[in-house]
């Protein structure tokens, strides 16, 4: 099933990327947020399915309130890391981790898994 997808990263490179290999099997790309107010803004206009967050957006910041506000509305979504910097506070806990790079292969599998426990 395709999804709309918010991608929240602040590489340009890598958000460009994700969105190229989200469209590969039809998911739609609603928007990329880079930093935290825009994310968040981003989350309270709402119309996406599921979301992929990096843990740490400028500069190191952790995006907890990104994953705090998407759990509170139930918006399933996947942590995309380099690899933790840092202990990320609980509302990270439990959610599939995409490491990148990633491959097509894994983003897609990632992303069935997510189906898979919203249902």
């Amino acid at each position: 099933m395709n999804k709309r997808i918010l991608i929240v990263e602040d590489d340009p490179l890598v958000a460009m990327m994700l969105e190229n290999a989200l469209d590969a099997p039809g998911h739609d790309v609603i928007g990329d947020a880079g930093d935290i107010v825009s994310a968040l803004a981003r989350i309270a206009a709402g119309g996406f399915d599921a979301a992929i967050v990096d843990v740490y957006l400028e500069s190191g910041l952790p995006c907890d309130a990104v994953a705090e506000a998407l759990a509170a509305q139930s918006l399933p979504f996947l942590v995309a890391t380099g690899g933790f910097v840092g202990r990320p506070g609980p509302c990270w806990d439990g959610r599939p981790i995409l490491t990148k790079p990633c491959t097509l292969a894994r983003l897609e599998a990632a992303l069935t898994g997510l189906s898979a426990r919203s249902s």
